[in-house]
């Protein structure tokens, strides 16, 4: 039976009162010294209680309009002050293990994470996960005091409540997502006073000193030049569906997402959809994190819950929900993404002591993702959505941060059809080729051959797409799906951040399209390198194929990037502009194959949406998408040249020693001589 918005809100609010009434005994224990794992449920007591009184503070001022902001401050740096001194933190796992032994510690640290989350229950009115934490709490607690530390019974008791719960909360993460007055960030970024920042505190999350500086410059930007800035950004996502042959009018509502600190930026891009017909939707934004090592840790707490019994009920509530809110979904257009970069370079430290997926587990979480993602695309239609995606830099990236915003506006801004002109030259030499060579500099050891479509009439027909500023601004690159029989070699990035981890001489060889090795040098020890790179771009999967072959055009981008030494902490977003790319995963046209395709240039229609892996949808649909897309960028200072080959060995270069050597694209050289 189908649960309205109003049902969800009636069970979340019922569990207000067995919540006050747990936080009442929580108020009122005392925690014996000598009772089993003391210290940690001291700890847990003590974010339970903190979280609660900032809903306090939101009881008796909703808007936090009055509370002092030092105070509000005071609070926020004392609730995290514990993942400052991440060394002696419960959530740390390897000072858990040491504390209380190997598997409890692993146990105990995933709980911690899980309670540190409740400031964000507690903005949200979230009483379900409240009750739900403090009843974990005191399960445990009682089972401590009795003398029972056996870790199978926490476990066991842990995800019968984990998971009892859980269609009410998938039906909450959806609603949330598309009613106005289910969703706090709506009201923060529709309703706030933006100059009075004390409503950043009100979003439930940690708020850095770089969301209160992006806050203050955003606030004090030059409106009409904001305006301008969210004109484009919606013009961009119009682009998108126009260019495509799409229409967004069919469609209700775009998701928006945007940085702490940019709410007035998002605030005038939810305008200008409005002026179109289309309600914005403001969901979780693009957080900043207290402590990435914390979030890194705890990546695979899921292991916990995760076997053949809880994926069937998920999978089966996924398909139940997700059903019952098909309309909701089938009107969603796509998203608009604006995105930060520049924030503190971060490289994990690998532990063994956190909890990991085991072969069966990264199994079964392959199937899940694949089963849902099945789902959800009978109702999200990929041929009549569309997204665009921007990047700005954060005050993180060091004391040039308005000069560096100044010049990534000027990036973001180029002209799509002045560009397009120029890249169409360079896909016309493409389309003659049977494969692409492109070779790194000397010390660089890239070397790979990308195999192409064959184009039965070239006339009408081309395996690159000219990609300008629409979906993914800003403009710059030419792309296609490969063929994986015949694409081999080796890919060798020297310094690169892939979703925000990053990696230094990441090597990938490829064998007809596959990764068939790989290595890093983030370790002294190699194997800890590949274990790296397999949990953090493969898993679940053991090995994935090309799905994308690029050239990027941006040479301002990377010439900007240069002028600021700040290569390796831009997005993929721009620095896949900056030089051939190549995606791992599945192609840029998924679940889109078998739709029309044409240029907007030129009206040739594009041939190259499918490879060996994304064809088999046709008979094993279930299998033949990877849910992953994750492109890698050797950027021009690495780069000796790109080369397109025909059938009968002909060679036409794109790029040579650091130039385009295309005619007709000689404009794109200057900013690299200018370097």
């Amino acid at each position: 039976m189908k649960a309205t918005l109003n049902d969800i809100t009636a069970r979340i609010m019922a569990c207000k009162k067995p919540y006050q009434e747990l936080l009442h005994r929580l108020e009122t224990i005392e925690i014996k010294q000598d009772m089993p794992d003391a210290a940690f449920f001291q700890e847990l007591q003590k974010i339970s209680l903190q979280s609660e009184k900032f809903a306090k503070f939101l009881e008796d001022d909703p808007q936090l309009k009055t509370i002092p902001l030092e105070h509000l401050s005071s609070w926020h740096n004392e609730y995290y002050a514990t993942l400052a001194n991440y060394d002696s933190c419960p959530g740390n796992p390897d000072y858990a293990v040491k504390q209380y032994g190997e598997e409890m510690g692993r146990f105990i640290s995933a709980l911690y994470y899980q309670f540190i989350l409740m400031y964000a229950n507690q903005a949200t009115n979230n009483y379900l996960q409240l009750e739900e934490n403090l009843r974990l709490y005191f399960t445990f607690y009682d089972k401590a005091i009795n003398g029972n530390t056996d870790y199978a019974d926490w476990v066991k008791d842990y995800r019968i409540i984990m998971t009892e719960n859980h269609k009410t909360k998938l039906y909450r993460k959806f609603y949330q997502n598309f009613y106005p007055e289910a969703n706090i960030n709506f009201d923060i970024i529709r309703n706030s006073d933006l100059n009075d920042l004390r409503y950043l505190y009100r979003y439930g999350m940690f708020i850095s000193e770089a969301s209160f500086k992006m806050a203050q410059f955003i606030n004090n930007y030059p409106e009409k030049e904001l305006n301008d800035i969210a004109r484009y950004i919606v013009q961009c996502w119009i682009d998108g569906f126009t260019r495509a042959n799409k229409d967004y009018r069919i469609k209700k509502t775009a998701s928006i997402i945007v940085p702490c600190g940019m709410e007035l930026l998002g605030r005038l891009v939810d305008n200008e959809l409005e002026k179109i017909g289309i309600q914005g939707q403001f969901i979780v934004p693009y957080k900043v994190y207290e402590n990435k090592q914390l979030n890194y840790d705890h990546r695979f707490d899921s292991a916990l819950i995760l076997d053949r019994d809880y994926t069937a009920m998920a999978i089966n509530v996924y398909a139940e929900v997700v059903d019952d809110i098909q309309e909701l979904i089938k009107g969603d257009a796509g998203p608009v993404c604006i995105e930060l970069f520049g924030e503190t370079p971060f490289s994990p430290v690998v532990k063994n002591s956190v909890l990991t997926l085991n072969k069966e587990q990264q199994e079964l979480s392959r199937e899940m993702m694949s089963k849902t993602a099945q789902i959800y695309y009978q109702y999200y239609k990929r041929e009549q959505n569309s997204f665009c995606i921007i990047a700005f830099p954060s005050p993180e990236i060091g004391d040039k941060f308005p000069e560096i915003f100044a010049d990534t506006l000027k990036i973001n801004l180029l002209d799509s059809n002045h560009y397009a002109v120029i890249q169409q030259k360079i896909i016309d030499v493409l389309d003659k080729a049977e494969y692409v060579n492109v070779q790194g500099k000397t010390g660089n050891d890239t070397n790979i051959n990308v195999k192409l479509h064959t184009l039965q009439n070239p006339e009408k027909e081309t395996n690159f797409e000219n990609c300008v500023a629409d979906v993914n601004i800003p403009v710059g690159e030419v792309f296609t799906s490969p063929v994986l029989k015949g694409t081999n070699g080796t890919l060798h990035v020297a310094d690169i951040y892939l979703g925000s981890l990053r990696y230094f001489n990441l090597k990938m060889h490829f064998a007809d399209g596959w990764v068939k090795d790989y290595s890093c040098t983030n370790f002294e020890d190699p194997e800890e390198g590949k274990k790296y790179i397999y949990e953090n771009l493969l898993l679940p999967h053991k090995s994935l194929p090309i799905g994308e072959f690029a050239i990027g055009t941006n040479t301002l981008a990377y010439q900007i990037a240069l002028k600021y030494n700040i290569l390796p902490r831009l997005p993929i977003l721009i620095i896949e502009k900056m030089g051939p790319h190549f995606a791992i995963g599945d192609t840029c046209y998924s679940h889109e194959e078998d739709t029309p395709h044409p240029s907007f240039v030129n009206g040739k229609e594009m041939i190259a949406v499918d490879n060996e892996k994304s064809i088999t949808r046709k008979e094993d649909p279930l299998n033949a998408y990877l849910q992953k897309h994750i492109d890698i960028t050797l950027p021009y200072e690495m780069l000796g040249s790109i080369t397109a080959v025909t059938k009968e060995g002909k060679k036409f270069d794109i790029i040579r020693d650091g130039k385009f050597v295309v005619p007709g694209t000689e404009e794109l050289n200057i900013p690299l001589q200018e370097c």
